[in-house]
């Protein structure tokens, strides 16, 4: 079920997917040792990684299968990990 909040991910839509500040907390407990990736599958920990400072759907695909990865992807919107942006400046 999806959340009228969340955005809706299809594939010919052009998305930039990023790390919201969440996220990226979550990244740096991980990175740090002292916590391992926690509730999070290592598949959606892979995706989580990708975003980064910013991707875009198309260049994550190159990576992951098109049906899990928009799955992910949902999931770590729903979770407030990443956000989803028309574009992306990938400057910072």
């Amino acid at each position: 079920m999806t959340s009228i909040h969340t955005p809706v991910i299809t594939s010919a839509e052009p998305r930039c997917f990023r790390l919201t500040p969440r996220g990226r907390a979550c990244v740096t407990v991980v990175e740090s040792g002292e916590q391992t990736v926690g509730s999070l599958s290592r598949y959606l920990h892979d995706v989580l990684m990708l975003c980064g400072s910013g991707a875009w759907f198309d260049q994550l695909r190159q990576f992951m299968p098109p049906r899990s990865l928009e799955e992910s992807l949902q999931s770590l919107l729903t979770l407030g990990l990443i956000e989803c942006q028309e574009g992306c400046d990938f400057t910072h």
